[in-house]
């Protein structure tokens, strides 16, 4: 298996943003997957874990280790139950349900990233959360170990579940959906798509919402009202079409996107708790 040295993280993140990783490789089984963490360890590398990178900001410093990619990307359906390789790209697992009349999964239509940091997140949108459909998650730990975590060990909460501790690698998801029909189905996507369009700037570089939301409250509402939307330091900016989006104009810098995140925090009179994940 191929370990790259020094490469760059900004290729590998939705933000375009991320300095250099140590060591950094891709896997597309478990025993790749394996042979990557008895490398850490024999090197004695501190283990960062890597999906579509839609949900995180690098630093600009990059990370001190080994960064694993995980492109676990099978698809295999039994009745309802899909099991779902940890990398599948949201797209490509909407298309695959359509196609054989599986519905639940519509409102992550337009939503970038993977299955697997979707699960890790406890991904949602338009009120729906994707840990009402998981039945079971497959990890492994750092000594490769597996292990099968049903949805009440996993710890589901609002954007936050227990496998965010980073110690347990996903590598195959269990879904349970429910029958649906095809043009339904479609309906809903283009639906969810357009509104996505709508109200969200997707014409740039970013990782998604920065903050989640308040209880009964939207983050995106707050930054707006507080008056910092277009609020920009270098190439960060706060969207103008969306307040709890931060842009990457082009060169944006992690430490730009830190320091609009504190001028946020500061100026908005309600706590906001950062939904991007933030690695340095």
């Amino acid at each position: 298996m191929k370990y790259l040295k020094n490469e760059p993280l900004r290729k590998h993140t939705s933000f375009k943003i991320g300095g250099p990783a140590d060591y950094f490789c891709v896997v597309t089984d478990l025993d790749e997957l394996r042979e990557a963490l008895a490398f850490s360890k024999d090197k004695k590398l501190k283990v960062f874990i890597l999906g579509a990178g839609s949900n995180l900001l690098i630093a600009d410093h990059g990370l001190r280790g080994l960064v694993i990619k995980v492109a676990f990307s099978w698809i295999k359906q039994e009745n309802k139950i899909i099991r779902v390789g940890a990398g599948v790209p949201l797209t490509k697992l909407l298309k695959h349900l359509t196609e054989r009349e599986l519905t639940g999964l519509e409102f992550l239509a337009g939503v970038p990233g993977s299955i697997g940091g979707a699960v890790v997140m406890n991904a949602g949108a338009w009120d729906e959360n994707i840990s009402r459909y998981v039945q079971a998650v497959l990890v492994v730990d750092q000594k490769g170990r597996e292990k099968i975590l049903n949805n009440k060990q996993l710890g589901f909460r609002y954007r936050k579940s227990k496998l965010q501790s980073g110690k347990l690698v996903v590598v195959e998801v269990v879904l349970k959906l429910l029958p649906g029909k095809k043009t339904k189905i479609k309906e809903k996507i283009k639906a969810n798509l357009a509104l996505r369009r709508a109200k969200q700037p997707l014409d740039k570089p970013s990782c998604g919402s920065v903050f989640k939301n308040p209880r009964g409250k939207h983050a995106g509402y707050l930054i707006e009202q507080a008056g910092l939307r277009g609020l920009r330091v270098g190439d960060a900016e706060v969207s103008k079409k969306h307040g709890n989006f931060i842009l990457n104009l082009g060169k944006a810098k992690a430490s730009d996107v830190m320091k609009l995140i504190a001028r946020i925090k500061k100026t908005v009179k309600v706590k906001l708790e950062p939904e991007v994940k933030i690695l340095q």
